[in-house]
């Protein structure tokens, strides 16, 4: 089984708590997955190698950011799912429940509509 470290760090498995960053590399943007304790360097890194590089500092799209953690997500809950995976059954639903509540939570959060402005606010 795959162990999904942080790319920052290399100390923490990600598979269940990863938090969405980016990174400029030679003036490309890239998305990468961090783990909680790198959360705000990279973020903070980021902003000072876009600011260096003239590069316009965007925040993430939440909803393009959460797609894209629950995608994340199902590919390590597919990894432990794998039934080549020679682990018993205890093990597995062990490896797979904080998984499955990491998705839980992006899917609720996935299903709150996005709040549309009204045309005229009638509070009288």
């Amino acid at each position: 089984m795959r162990v999904t470290r942080c790319p920052r760090c290399l100390a923490e498995d990600i598979a269940a708590d990863a938090h969405p960053a980016r990174v400029l590399d030679n003036g490309v943007v890239r998305r990468l997955f961090v783990c909680r304790n790198c959360y705000r360097p990279a973020d903070l890194e980021f902003r000072i190698a876009s600011e260096t590089a003239g590069v316009p500092y965007d925040p993430l799209p939440i909803r393009e950011t959460l797609r894209s953690l629950r995608d994340f997500y199902l590919e390590r809950f597919s990894e432990r799912r794998d039934p080549d995976l020679l682990v018993d059954d205890g093990e597995r639903e062990a490896m797979l429940a904080p998984i499955r509540a990491a998705l839980a939570d992006i899917e609720r959060r996935l299903a709150i509509a996005p709040l549309e402005e009204s045309a005229g606010d009638d509070t009288s």
